[in-house]
């Protein structure tokens, strides 16, 4: 019998990234957790099978946290042949709606950016060459509605950062395809989460009467669609987005 793959989660302490990590553990996945809140993450981590997860402290921000989480998860298992990049920030704010691009600052969009887009760059460079030996992979970069077209409820430093990793996941898919490494990327919408919670209630209300389903996501089912791209037998998905948002946005 294969011993099981061993998946990242950045993010991973609250939300989409939590609900992951328990649906890649339940699926017999090994899953290394990584979270800069490290007091949320070892919570997180206390909720699933000791065996099957490892908690990671990491600021995805830190240029040497790629190479300090690879080492930490060679320590104990083999390296990571699915990386699920997740960690993400929203658009500043002003006065709680997102902030305008004239009233953005300088700092607040490189910030944005390096967390949202940059992070995925360096998380992605790092475990590509392992996935590329053994000649599989799969990378799932969390992407948003907002990266997809027209929004009302995100910040331009958001919507830029999200279009971004909607790019770079392409360009990862069509470089690295021929390695049997795919790639593909998941654009939830409304999803009942923390960064959904920080809105005022009145504009989640009006976005819930413009989707077909009339409710707010789930983190759970997100992470199924995360699940299902880190599976054996989507070799031949790649560059995909898959839309998580209760049709309020189709392509």
């Amino acid at each position: 019998m294969a011993a099981p793959r061993t998946a990242l989660v950045t993010g991973a302490a609250r939300g989409i990234g939590r609900a992951t990590a328990q649906k890649l553990a339940s699926c017999g996945y090994l899953v290394a957790m990584a979270d800069r809140d490290d007091a949320a993450l070892k919570a997180a981590a206390k909720s699933m099978p000791a065996e099957r997860v490892l908690a990671l402290s990491a600021d995805v921000t830190d240029p040497e946290a790629p190479a300090n989480l690879d080492r930490a998860i060679r320590e104990r298992w083999a390296p990571v042949s699915i990386l699920v990049n997740n960690a993400g920030v929203p658009s500043p704010k002003r006065n709680g709606r997102p902030a305008g691009l004239l009233e953005t600052t300088g700092d607040e969009w490189s910030s944005v950016l390096e967390i949202n887009l940059t992070s995925m760059f360096r998380m992605s460079r790092q475990f590509l060459p392992f996935m590329r030996e053994q000649r599989w992979g799969r990378i799932v970069n969390l992407a948003s509605l907002a990266g997809r077209g027209r929004t009302f409820v995100a910040g331009p430093v958001y919507m830029v950062s999200k279009a971004g990793v909607l790019a770079l996941t392409r360009a990862i898919a069509n470089e690295f395809g021929c390695d049997g490494i795919v790639a593909n990327s998941i654009a939830p919408g409304l999803i009942d989460t923390s960064m959904a919670a920080a809105r005022p209630a009145e504009a989640n209300a009006s976005v819930i009467q413009q989707i077909p389903v009339r409710r707010i996501g789930r983190p759970e089912e997100v992470a199924a669609a995360v699940a299902f791209l880190a599976g054996e037998d989507v070799g031949f998905i790649n560059g995909a987005v898959i839309d998580v948002n209760g049709g309020i946005w189709m392509s």
